[in-house]
């Protein structure tokens, strides 16, 4: 496969679903690749909290590195101009927390709609 790791870990974040053998040909490739326990979950990890940004781009072909660089820099703007915002009303401790909360919620529901590609039968 001719394809950045990126790339095929972004396939479960676009915005369709793949069927069973589709899904373990990715699998299948990432293990060849070496992309197993720790590094995989941090890969995923990376990708989640970015590619959540999905739901409003709504790119059904590719998502890939550069995706998620953008999808990060979303995430410092926003996350961080909120909690600026709140810093500036509340107090530091105020925004921390929401910057922090921000990024949990906006982390789990990358994970969650990762889950939403696989085709249901």
């Amino acid at each position: 496969m001719d394809r950045s790791t990126f790339s095929i870990i972004g396939d479960r974040y676009l915005d369709t679903q793949h069927d069973d053998t589709y899904i373990e040909s990715l699998e299948s490739e990432l293990r060849h690749r070496g992309v197993t326990g720790f590094y995989r979950w941090f890969l995923e990890y990376i990708a989640a909290s970015s590619l959540w940004w999905n739901i409003l781009w709504w790119d059904w072909c590719d998502l890939n590195e550069k995706d998620i660089k953008v999808g990060w820099v979303q995430n410092l703007v926003v996350f961080g101009l909120s909690a600026l915002v709140l810093t500036f009303i509340f107090n530091l401790y105020v925004g921390f927390v929401v910057f922090l909360a921000l990024h949990f919620l906006t982390t789990w529901l990358g994970f969650w709609l990762r889950a939403g590609t696989k085709l249901n039968k």
